[in-house]
């Protein structure tokens, strides 16, 4: 009986966006059925801005780029500075949120999974909390040791970062924050959504394999931008 009240006390309470980094499966607990998402979404969509702001800003202190800046006699306001990197982050974070979501949606119709996309909306973002810890983070680590914003501390990326090209990208994808959000979307499918554990893991896989991907891709194109 006392196990029944509580299941019906945690199905009835919302889930904490903040929690999940100490008890996810907790919160994915509750949203099995109480998932709000809008508030929790614009506030990562804000988070994600000042994110860009401070990496942007990281990145217009860089000395290469204020000598770039000063050959050329370009002087940028901070306020664009600023503005530019939080819209910009913004905008890239909502974007993949709806295209995450969308992307889980088409793959667990094929695993015969009819959650609904604002379910995986919400599952999505509340994870996203764990990426946009790892990336405050690194930006104050990035502050402190007198780095650009462009590499994470917590990562293989730094390792490779003097070669540059498709390893550097690919060792990019290797970064402690992003595994970890990646395992608490895959409870989040398994608890939430009612997928299996296999079947949780292997979207998980899937989407780390796209990671690497788009990291090789954009590792690529980077190599091909002439160095300052």
């Amino acid at each position: 009986m006392e196990a029944n009240v509580n299941t019906q006390k945690v199905s009835g309470e919302k889930p904490s966006l903040f929690g999940m980094i100490t008890s996810p499966s907790l919160q994915f607990e509750k949203m099995r059925s109480n998932a709000p998402v809008w508030g929790a979404f614009f506030l990562m969509v804000v988070l994600g801005g000042i994110m860009g702001a401070i990496g942007t800003y990281l990145y217009s202190m860089d000395p290469a780029i204020v000598a770039k800046n000063k050959e050329l006699g370009v002087e940028v306001p901070m306020a664009f500075t600023l503005g530019s990197g939080f819209v910009f982050a913004a905008i890239i974070f909502m974007f993949t949120f709806f295209i995450s979501a969308a992307l889980y949606k088409v793959l667990m119709m094929f695993m015969g999974n009819d959650t609904s996309y604002k379910k995986l909306l919400a599952i999505i973002v509340y994870s996203s909390i764990i990426t946009v810890l790892g990336g405050i983070i690194n930006m104050v680590l990035a502050w402190i040791f007198g780095g650009n914003g462009q590499e994470m501390y917590t990562g293989l990326g730094m390792l490779f970062a003097s070669t540059g090209g498709v390893v550097h990208g690919i060792a990019k994808a290797f970064e402690v924050f992003a595994i970890w959000g990646l395992f608490v979307t895959g409870l989040g499918l398994h608890i939430t959504a009612g997928l299996s554990k296999k079947q949780a893991t292997i979207l998980v896989v899937v989407f780390f394999i796209i990671s690497l991907a788009f990291g090789a891709i954009g590792g690529f194109l980077g190599g091909l931008v002439p160095k300052m």
